[in-house]
């Protein structure tokens, strides 16, 4: 069982993760928190790339850099054959998405 200040620790870890790739986000168009909160609008469904950043608004080169850092985060993981991927949240990920939700 994991103790209380174990989940606080995991808890400002992710909260901190986060900050940095939003911080790190383009500042025009979709960020990285913006494709969470995609993907966590999809019933925890995996969704195509092309599918996913066009939701996300952000230019092809933004929207890799953004894939990139969010799955080297383990916010995401990335499945299918290449050119034919999806992305779904990781359970990390969606927790992360949940505190970037509005209050």
């Amino acid at each position: 069982m994991q103790s209380k200040a174990d989940s606080f620790t995991a808890y400002l870890e992710a909260k901190q993760r986060a900050e940095r790739a939003k911080k790190s986000a383009p500042a025009a168009g979709g960020t990285a928190l913006s494709i969470l909160a995609v993907l966590a609008g999809n019933a925890g469904q995996s969704m195509p790339l092309p599918d996913l950043q066009a939701a996300s608004g952000m230019s092809f080169t933004s929207f890799a850099e953004a894939i990139k850092r969010l799955r080297d985060s383990d916010y995401i993981a990335l499945v299918g054959a290449p050119g034919a991927e999806s992305a779904q949240l990781t359970k990390l990920g969606t927790e992360v998405a949940s505190l970037a939700e509005p209050a």
